[in-house]
């Protein structure tokens, strides 16, 4: 079995990934979205890590793809800390067994809680032990709570145990406030909070083009126009070996209308179309704004570039 799945529920799976009907064996499982996979993910799933070994078994992840709010409250869903791949990179790196994936559409949604927990997590995962957050809420309408889980676990067979809060410099973290402080341009604060440096990995899609045009050509990330950051220039890693200086935005010196992701790598000859490549934010530079030439916009690159380049000289001994 792939360490990353999808569980078959109403004949459907997250697309490109291995489509599964149960798991096979006993398993300690934990459950939740885990955007971003914070500190206080990391808390719970090295507990979770942890606690399975005690009792010999296998530790497994279940989350929810895409966030629930786009489902349940589409006005009001918030926007993506991480895709489904790099969620799971994160979360494979604190030692899970497996990461199992449910598609979380409005079918889906309708599950009671006493089906959730008898169907899915104790016939179909073959749950033997299963640690939530303190507030957990699951099932229609959210109907279901801890007491409940604990209940069916005395019932079936599977042990329940809550995690408390995480609290770090009096903040408990949460993906909303990750969000927020990305949203604000406050990647140092996000980053303690996160645990390191935030970062994507996705696909180099074809652009305009018009970077090449300019002298500065850009790799154009696909499925980034809900990402979590403010519009913007940034400070970049790339491939963690390459200094870069990224654009997030609508690009309104030439009147763009959907926000992408552009980085500019330093010191780099290739062509990256159709390969994933790793983003790491190291800093905001400054706001996204229109400029009245195309020349004051170069000046501007320029800068940018010498900028990025004074900040991290250290860390890229190349300049």
């Amino acid at each position: 079995m792939e360490k990353v799945v999808s569980l078959n529920i109403n004949s459907k799976c997250l697309r490109d990934f291995e489509c599964v009907y149960e798991l096979y064996g006993h398993w300690a499982i934990t459950v939740g979205v885990f955007d971003g996979v914070h500190l206080g993910h990391r808390y719970l799933i090295e507990r979770l890590v942890e606690n399975a070994k005690k009792r010999n078994l296998k530790s497994c992840v279940l989350s929810f793809y895409p966030h629930p709010s786009k489902t349940l409250s589409p006005s009001q869903q918030p926007c993506e800390l991480t895709d489904p791949l790099e969620r799971a990179e994160r979360i494979l790196r604190l030692g899970v067994d497996v990461v199992v994936y449910i598609h979380f559409d409005k079918e889906f949604s309708k599950v009671k809680a006493e089906d959730f927990l008898r169907n899915i997590i104790y016939e179909r995962l073959k749950c033997k032990y299963l640690l939530v957050g303190y507030d957990w809420r699951f099932g229609y309408k959210k109907e279901g709570e801890v007491e409940l889980a604990k209940e069916f676990g005395q019932r079936l067979g599977f042990e329940v145990e809550t995690a408390e809060p995480f609290y770090k410099n009096g903040h408990l973290i949460s993906s909303t406030y990750i969000r927020r402080l990305l949203h604000s341009g406050r990647l140092e604060e996000a980053f303690e909070y996160l645990g390191e440096r935030y970062f994507i990995r996705r696909k180099v899609v074809r652009g305009s083009g018009r970077g090449s045009v300019l002298g500065y050509p850009t790799a154009n990330l696909g499925g980034t126009e809900n990402l979590c950051l403010k519009e913007g220039v940034y400070a970049v890693k790339v491939e963690d070996q390459y200094l870069g200086v990224a654009n997030y935005g609508y690009r309104p010196t030439f009147d763009g209308r959907t926000k992408v992701l552009e980085v500019h790598l330093l010191d780099f000859r290739g062509n990256l179309r159709g390969k994933k490549i790793k983003v790491e934010f190291l800093s905001f530079i400054r706001e996204e704004r229109k400029f009245p030439s195309k020349e004051e916009l170069l000046k501007q690159i320029e800068k940018d570039i010498l900028t990025v380049k004074d900040s991290f000289r250290k860390e890229f001994l190349r300049f």
